[in-house]
């Protein structure tokens, strides 16, 4: 038997995910400290002793629950019951940061291989440079960093969501002359990834539906394959909620599809006192709190979404504003690990120097690399519009990239406003940066020697449109997309 090597763009995946994975395990090693206070962080660990002992999901009352999504406290739980059989319980938070700094390594392997598709769609075009230069960029990128050693969800959805996002590109490429293993495989990848991403965060995830259809649309995707590609999106979805809703029919004696904390955003976001930012207002008080057991829980989540539904419908003068308030809480900082890793105020151990300094860098490399992906997004629009002009394949990657993060916009306006809540988009960021750079290479590439860019000849169509001698070629055959 002939042993294939790995196609380049894998090998570069596997060595930058390697080296993001380094430096996540060094920072955990390093910053490691178990949560305090009354925080997501705590609540989570709670639930995953719970989940552990047997007990099921369950509150801080010890009563069933499905406040949060299920994903991560299971994730939690499933690695405390592993602990526990060998004896190693007490070092649960050490342990979780370290998978999660290798889970991160993952994350940052699945943007280099979306990255290296940027540009161009067929393997002897495809440049890696984009993909390893944003596959850098997310395993530097200090917020991302400072996240891996806290208790919390970002690291976990980041890895399921990019892997699926990775191979739902790989999947397109392959088209319907690819090997029928090969795309029940990457098939499988994209609904298990996404699966896996809805239960730790559903509501970034439902956005991937209408953002593949509008990206394949502008793309001229043929129907049938978008329709397929969406499809395994939806597959990805089901596998998460219809189980976890069943769950609550029997438990909850409700049909909660993944969560009962969704009044609790929208009140905070939509009421008198609302700033746009997450604020504790008596507007969403309530006689019975999410802890006193499945009944009151189902009956809270109902009030408190009718009370900011009705104040919507009574205040639609203040939505702009109100929205803009929310972006800008969203999206003006990125240092929100920081307070994360100190139990947001319960487990002060900085010195106010390093503190700032952690702040300012955290918030220093987001506006940078923010600022050129703000530049690759409007190159990807007029990229588009020439190639629908030209009747060129446009880049197809490129605005699934784009408007992934064009829905991650949407979170806070629906719900509140929050750093955290811009950390699902954060790799399409560093992805667009690396998008101005990757156009200028590949017209430079196009262009005849001794000639402009932009008067070399016409590219070769790519993409499943592609004629089959401009798609089937030696190093196609001999190193498959990954």
């Amino acid at each position: 038997m002939v042993s294939r090597r790995p196609s380049p763009e894998v090998r570069a995946a596997l060595t930058v995910g390697a080296v993001a994975a380094a430096v996540r395990v060094a920072w955990v090693l390093f910053a490691s400290r178990p949560p305090q206070g009354l925080s997501d962080p705590k609540i989570y660990v709670a639930a995953a002793e719970s989940i552990a002992r047997g007990d099921g999901y369950t509150s801080l009352h010890g009563l069933p629950t499905a406040y949060y999504p299920p994903g991560y406290p299971f994730f939690l739980g499933g690695l405390r019951a592993a602990l526990d059989v060998v004896g190693a319980g007490a070092h649960h938070v050490l342990v979780t940061g370290l998978v999660q700094a290798l889970l991160g390594g993952v994350g940052a392997g699945a943007v280099v291989l979306i990255g290296c598709r940027l540009v161009a769609r067929t393997q002897p075009r495809r440049d890696l440079r984009p993909g390893v230069l944003a596959g850098a960029v997310v395993t530097l990128w200090p917020n991302l960093v400072l996240h891996t050693a806290v208790v919390l969800s970002e690291t976990v959805f980041l890895a399921g969501f990019y892997v699926a996002l990775a191979a739902l590109c790989a999947w397109l490429d392959l088209g319907d002359d690819g090997s029928v293993r090969r795309r029940r495989a990457l098939g499988a990848v994209v609904v298990v990834g996404t699966a896996w991403a809805t239960l730790v965060r559903p509501q970034s995830v439902v956005l991937l539906v209408p953002a593949a259809a509008l990206a394949w649309w502008l793309g001229g995707v043929p129907l049938r394959r978008a329709a397929r590609g969406v499809g395994l999106v939806v597959a990805g979805l089901a596998l998460a909620v219809l189980p976890w809703t069943m769950r609550n029919v029997v438990v909850m004696d409700a049909p909660v599809p993944m969560s009962t904390n969704t009044g609790d955003n929208l009140c905070m976001g939509f009421n008198d006192d609302a700033n746009g930012a997450f604020i504790q207002t008596p507007e969403c008080f309530t006689d019975g709190r999410y802890v006193d057991g499945p009944e009151v829980e189902v009956e809270r989540d109902a009030e408190l979404r009718g009370r900011a539904l009705r104040w919507i419908a009574s205040n639609p003068g203040a939505l702009p504003r109100l929205s803009l308030q929310k972006l800008r809480a969203t999206f003006v900082h990125d240092a929100d690990a920081v307070a994360a890793w100190e139990s947001y105020g319960e487990d002060v151990h900085l010195g106010d120097g390093a503190r700032a300094a952690l702040r300012w860098a955290s918030d220093l490399y987001y506006w940078a690399v923010a600022l050129v992906a703000l530049g690759g997004l409007v190159l990807v629009g007029a990229d588009t519009r020439r190639a629908r002009r030209d009747r060129r394949p446009p880049p197809v990657h490129a605005l699934l990239v784009a408007a992934v993060t064009l829905g991650g916009v949407l979170i806070p306006v629906l719900f509140f406003g929050a750093e955290r809540f811009k950390v699902p988009i954060v790799p399409c960021l560093a992805l667009l940066a690396a998008y101005v750079p990757a156009r200028f290479w590949a017209r430079r590439s196009e262009a005849p020697e001794g000639a402009h860019p932009h008067t070399g000849p016409t590219r070769v169509p790519e993409g499943p449109e592609a004629p089959e001698h401009a798609t089937r070629t030696p190093s196609s055959a001999a190193e498959p997309a990954p």
